[in-house]
């Protein structure tokens, strides 16, 4: 008996199995399609409420454009010219205290009053140089028609002819034997006339003296010096030789 219950339900093993899976697939059907009534309606809106997204909700007015104010009537006014009147400032008077000057104090010394300075007086014009040579060479005598070349020479014979021709062999030299050679010095200025005259080397027995006075009464020379074409002072050392016969 027990084999044959063992064998039958080998045989209807498929069948139950299909009859198994068909009930459970009702089943979830059912459970899926099953719907409960809600008897807390009040909560179940709190419920839905809460689980809302919150929106944050702007307000806008459509940008309508602004009325244009009416346009008045315009009317061409003409500038009126009033006469300015003439302003004249007030003169404003202001009261100070009359203050008395004080006095000087006692023991204070008295001010010392600085005189001005005297002005110096200008510097003397400086006198024109002195050259001791020049492009031209002042001119003794009548050597002035002679050519450049040959003045030099006919001045110096002319200056000396001069010189010998004057000059006196003093009393005292002559007596006591006295001979040499005295040295002078002199300047022809720019108008020909000779100043400055100095003995440099004087022998004595008045000879110094003596060539001296006919140096200083020397007539004017004919040409004075030039340099670039402009007449300037020249120096002279004349040697004027003292000798007995």
């Amino acid at each position: 008996m027990k084999r044959t219950d063992i064998s039958r339900l080998r045989y209807a093993r498929s069948a139950n199995l299909q009859l198994g899976l068909i009930a459970a697939l009702g089943l979830v059907i059912t459970a899926f399609n099953w719907t409960i009534e809600d008897h807390f309606p009040d909560r179940y809106e709190e419920r839905m409420l809460t689980n809302e997204l919150e929106y944050e909700v702007v307000r806008t007015q459509s940008a309508q454009p602004r009325p244009k104010p009416p346009q008045l009537p315009t009317a061409e006014i003409e500038p009126v010219e009033e006469p300015i009147a003439a302003f004249t400032p007030e003169p404003v008077i202001i009261d100070l205290p009359v203050v008395s000057e004080p006095g000087p104090a006692v023991g204070t010394p008295e001010p010392v009053i600085y005189e001005p300075t005297p002005i110096p007086p200008k510097p003397k014009d400086e006198a024109p140089p002195i050259f001791k040579v020049v492009e031209e060479m002042p001119v003794f005598g009548d050597c002035v028609a002679l050519p450049l070349a040959e003045r030099g020479k006919c001045s110096d014979a002319a200056l000396l002819s001069y010189i010998y021709k004057h000059i006196r062999y003093p009393g005292a030299a002559r007596e006591n034997g006295i001979e040499g050679t005295v040295y002078v010095q002199f300047v022809v200025e720019k108008d020909g006339s000779a100043s400055q005259v100095k003995i440099l080397r004087d022998i004595g027995g008045g000879c110094g003296r003596e060539v001296e006075r006919v140096v200083a009464e020397m007539p004017k020379w004919s040409v004075p010096g030039k340099q670039r074409g402009r007449p300037v002072r020249v120096q002279f050392n004349l040697p004027v030789k003292f000798k007995l016969q």
